[in-house]
């Protein structure tokens, strides 16, 4: 009990360190110098830096101490995990940060990036293993065991179960989604910043719901169903920008036709882009989910040995 609360309460770092680096557009390159605009934010790289950083001590703390590579956190997890970085840095650093202020179908693969792909990437890199050996022995004790933490543990532990998680992300979906709030963290560094760590912390934690419950035959439909509403509200928001009769967002009357562009059809290809790839993935989770439920794979929840001459990792220092 005590080893699965130190790891999960690690994983509830992922969040914190993975969601700050979402800050608002910077300054708004011309048309003609847009792909050398790239972004270096400090509030951006740092925290970028500071999980890099935390995710491979980690690894290399566990590896050193198993004496190889184990199957629990491999080569192939540390890939994954890097592979979601780079998604961040395409998503926040790379000039679509710059075109993203430009057009509003390139903010919303922006927000794609960040609510899916990214997420997805990082969590496949099972860090909370590698947060778990990363962090100081003294913090992950005191994280598991010290009653000034039972309500943050509690709280965690309630936001990813399936509805919950799910809520908060539909939430935020359609709160900044309104053109009053959305206009808002355009116009304002600080709610723009808000905005991003918002979808992707909850994106964070939607995705890992569902994989948690996917473990467990109890909870699968419960994520199943979750996942499913969520296939159709993200839909819904997608077709009403795409059927739209009038552009909903009016920053972008004054920048999208400086690329050429037709402001109504820049928010049909933003409708398309939620409604399409974005329910892709999200509907592929709910036939994946279906698919356990039915025994078509392995629901029961993966234990972590603390054998040397076992397959999975070593124990953590504050087991």
């Amino acid at each position: 009990m005590r080893r699965y609360a130190v790891r999960l309460l690690a994983g509830a770092f992922i969040p914190w360190f993975v969601a700050a680096p979402a800050s608002a557009h910077g300054p708004m390159a011309p048309p003609a110098n847009l792909w050398a605009a790239w972004t270096a934010d400090p509030y951006v790289l740092v925290p970028l830096v500071i999980a890099h950083w935390l995710y491979g001590r980690g690894v290399v703390r566990l590896w050193r101490r198993a004496g190889r590579v184990p199957a629990a956190l491999s080569w192939s997890h540390v890939g994954l995990f890097a592979a979601g970085e780079i998604v961040l840095l395409i998503a926040l650093v790379s000039p679509l940060e710059a075109l993203a202020g430009l057009l509003l179908s390139a903010h919303m693969a922006q927000h794609l990036l960040l609510m899916t792909v990214a997420p997805l990437l990082l969590l496949a890199g099972q860090p909370q293993i590698a947060l778990a050996w990363a962090l100081p022995r003294p913090w992950t004790e005191a994280i598991a065991l010290d009653d000034g933490w039972r309500l943050p543990r509690r709280l965690f532990q309630h936001s990813v179960r399936p509805f919950p998680a799910a809520a908060l992300h539909g939430l935020a979906l359609w709160i900044w989604h309104a053109p009053a709030a959305y206009e808002a963290a355009l116009r304002s560094t600080a709610l723009h910043a808000l905005e991003h760590a918002m979808f992707f912390g909850t994106a964070l934690l939607f995705w890992q719901s569902m994989i948690s419950a996917a473990r467990v035959a109890s909870t699968t439909a419960a994520a199943m169903l979750a996942t499913l509403i969520t296939v159709i509200h993200t839909g819904f928001l997608g077709a009403l920008l795409t059927f739209a009769p009038r552009p909903l967002y009016e920053s972008y009357a004054a920048t999208v036709p400086t690329l050429g562009l037709d402001v109504l059809n820049d928010q049909q290809l933003a409708g398309i882009l939620m409604w399409v790839p974005s329910g892709l993935a999200y509907l592929l989770a709910v036939v994946m989910l279906a698919w356990r439920l039915l025994g078509g794979g392995d629901t029961t929840e993966l234990e972590v040995s603390s054998s040397p001459g076992s397959r999975e990792a070593p124990r953590s220092p504050a087991e």
